[in-house]
């Protein structure tokens, strides 16, 4: 692809998050268009096509894959389905920019980043936190050594949802507050760390009507000795934090994952340290890097196989909470 043309993106279904959040960021970037968007019903795709002023839409997700003015795709599909219409786009010679979690195992993660590399398109995990500023930050102060050796990292992450129709309650749709909301905080271990756990222990309460696990509580133990806590819920009051712990002071963040306006606060001794982060759209960062990489034919920041790694410490996390 020429340097100065846009990435021509289609969308896979009406969900929100593409709407509200993916659409409008790549219309914010420099180097991308949304130019179709898709779904199984018709009217649905016509109308929000309309609404958005996207030229193009589709009764079928099958119908958009096979299009020749596409190339890329956002995945946003319950993720149940993130490994069938991966590979499916993968096999049309379309980027694929997929929703986390990745997939529901790893065995499938394996399969999508196959297909992908078969068919010499990028396929990226889509954490936009990873590409916020403030991130950036966190892991510069830690890696400083101003906090001395890390010693705990502390996440947590809960969301207010109770509706039963959700599909994240949902198990045959990949539902579980593990999958939607407790990924983020095996990623960002993973990633302060910059290793992958050794061992991992999990404990889980599982719903008794719908089989999801609705609170999950995770312990994972690293190479250096570090160890990553986490507990993620639903039905539960909106809380997303990160506190890292070295020998020599303590890192806070209050809005690691969707990021706000708070400061990333260093403690150090009896007085803490404020940095003050840029206001950012990691969302629309987030895009404008996958385009980078299309356009350019580079390799992404966090390439599939980091996606592939996350997924191998859920099922392992599933496992011992299932064990329990």
């Amino acid at each position: 692809m020429e340097p100065s043309r846009k990435v021509k993106w289609g969308v896979l279904s009406t969900a929100a998050i593409g709407i509200n959040r993916v659409i409008p960021a790549i219309r914010e970037s420099s180097n991308g268009q949304v130019v179709a968007i898709s779904s199984r019903n018709p009217s649905k795709a016509r109308e929000v096509a309309g609404n958005l002023g996207i030229p193009q839409s589709y009764g079928s997700y099958e119908e958009m894959l096979d299009s020749q003015d596409i190339d890329a795709v956002y995945n946003p599909l319950p993720n149940s389905m993130h490994h069938e219409f991966t590979i499916w786009a993968a096999e049309k010679s379309k980027h694929v920019l997929c929703e986390k979690p990745l997939a529901l195992n790893s065995r499938e993660c394996g399969e999508m980043i196959s297909a992908c590399e078969s068919n010499h398109v990028l396929l990226m995990e889509a954490f936009m936190y990873r590409f916020h500023p403030q991130i950036t930050k966190l892991k510069e102060i830690l890696d400083s050594g101003k906090i001395g050796r890390l010693a705990t990292i502390r996440t947590a992450f809960r969301i207010p949802m109770s509706d039963p129709n959700d599909i994240r309650y949902q198990r045959e749709l990949g539902g579980g507050a593990l999958y939607d909301v407790g990924c983020y905080c095996v990623s960002i271990s993973r990633l302060l760390v910059g290793d992958e756990p050794t061992s991992v222990q999990g404990v889980a309460r599982f719903s008794d009507q719908k089989g999801i696990d609705e609170a999950f509580v995770g312990m994972m133990r690293f190479p250096g000795l570090e160890s990553g806590l986490f507990d993620c819920a639903f039905r539960s009051s909106l809380l997303q934090t990160i506190e890292v712990v070295g020998d020599l002071g303590t890192l806070e963040l209050s809005d690691p994952f969707v990021a706000g306006d708070s400061p990333t606060i260093l403690k150090h001794g009896a007085q803490p340290e404020t940095f003050s982060i840029e206001k950012a759209n990691s969302y629309q960062l987030m895009v404008k890097h996958f385009n980078q990489c299309v356009l350019n034919d580079q390799k992404p920041r966090y390439p599939a196989m980091d996606g592939l790694k996350n997924m191998r410490v859920i099922d392992t996390l599933y496992a011992s909470a299932e064990e329990c």
